[in-house]
């Protein structure tokens, strides 16, 4: 009888320890890979913040929701800043306020339009102009071009490549102007696809501001409550600023006027110190999780074998080579494996979801950040060896045994 055929039986006569051993490498795996893929979708928050953005102005509101609603994507719709003010900043004008002050705001060197305006599943239809390749650390269209009208869009390499556009292609989005409200579709057509910068800037469709207003303006009653600017309004301003620029700019913006200014860097540091306890807590109760399970099952086996010790004197004696009690030890102990792998990869599938949800805001949301179930291969990867490891306790046992001295003592 081969050693694999001598496994099977085993594990078919020994069916309530085998289910045991799998079902506690299946918690094992579960808890380490849910930890993982968690740990995992932290970090991809922030590799997804575009850099070359010094700050932005948003609605007075969390510099962090500020920071992941303009430059992750996160979040629901924004509130609004008057284009007025945009127009000033970026004209540079002296700005004369109530109490008799001016200011001329010298120290921006470049400023760009952001305001949401529609969706194509989970991208968003965002209106800016060609300052933003600037803003965006010199970004390239590879294919096409910028837009020349408003019914035209560039489209980011994610967009792009999920969804299988190319130049001249037509969309059909839906609108999106209001926190609580969708509208209609209507068409666009791509007239480029910019250069993949692993980024927000890769899952965003970029359109026109003047698009974005007279889509404003035609559901004007789903922003009437929200905006006292009726159309002519913007979500963020995206900032470059020259040396030394921001302490000005966020005593024009925070101090005397309906925006609030935020410096991207540290708004990133205090999202990082955040959520950086947990990441590392994660990562040393994940370590823990599967040593845990390793140990478990590991004892269990020697158990398991320590019973089997008779058996095993037998099988020598009547011709078995230690080589084959060997083989057939290791064969069980792989399907033990690979059936707790398999039990924690569908206890990590049907419960990542859950889980993420409870999570809420703490975590990027499905449409912006998906993480696979693979992201947990390391966790099955490490178990498995754990498990396979664990079968060479009474594999030497099975070498050091003296077979005569075993049945002698029947």
């Amino acid at each position: 009888m081969t050693p694999l055929r001598l496994a099977y039986l085993s594990l078919v006569r020994h069916s309530f320890t085998t289910w045991m051993c799998a079902i506690a490498i299946g918690l094992s795996v579960a808890c380490g890979g849910l930890l993982l893929r968690l740990h995992s979708l932290s970090e991809a928050r922030f590799s997804s913040i575009p850099r070359k953005v010094d700050a932005v102005v948003g609605a007075k509101a969390g510099g962090i929701e500020i920071l992941l609603g303009s430059l992750n994507g996160e979040g629901s719709y924004p509130a609004f800043l008057p284009y007025k003010l945009f127009e000033s900043l970026r004209a540079q004008q002296t700005i004369t306020h109530g109490d008799g002050v001016a200011t001329t705001p010298s120290y921006i060197e470049s400023i760009t339009p952001f305001v949401y305006f529609a969706k194509l599943n989970q991208f968003r239809v965002v209106g800016t102009d060609r300052s933003f390749l600037g803003l965006a650390g010199n970004l390239k269209v590879v294919s096409g071009q910028w837009t020349e009208h408003d019914d035209q869009v560039v489209i980011g390499g994610m967009v792009a490549r999920d969804l299988g556009l190319k130049v001249r292609d037509k969309i059909s989005v839906q609108t999106w102007v209001s926190e609580f409200a969708t509208g209609p579709t209507f068409e666009l057509e791509v007239s480029g696809i910019l250069e993949s910068t692993n980024s927000q800037w890769d899952r965003l469709i970029f359109g026109t501001v003047g698009k974005a207003h007279r889509i404003l303006e035609t559901h004007s009653n789903q922003i009437q409550n929200e905006s006292i600017w009726g159309p002519q309004v913007l979500n963020y301003f995206l900032i470059k600023l020259r040396p030394n620029g921001f302490l000005p700019l966020s005593n024009l913006v925070n101090k005397r006027t309906v925006g609030q200014v935020i410096d991207v860097d540290e708004e990133k540091k205090r999202l990082q110190s955040l959520a950086g306890l947990g990441q590392k807590i994660g990562v040393v109760v994940t370590v823990f999780i599967v040593l845990l399970g390793g140990l478990t099952v590991s004892s269990m086996l020697a158990t398991r074998f320590e019973g089997m010790a008779t058996q095993l004197a037998i099988m020598r004696s009547i011709g078995y080579r230690r080589s084959e009690i060997s083989k057939w030890l290791l064969w069980e102990g792989l399907f033990i494996g690979l059936l707790g792998i398999v039990i924690g990869a569908l206890l990590d599938i049907l419960i990542f979801p859950l889980l993420r949800g409870l999570l809420g805001d703490s975590l990027p949301p499905p449409e912006v950040v998906s993480i696979s179930i693979f992201e947990s291969s390391l966790i099955w990867t490490v178990a498995l060896i754990a498990v396979v490891t664990s079968i060479f306790i009474p594999i030497v046992r099975t070498y050091r045994q003296d077979a005569h001295s075993t049945l002698r003592g029947l």
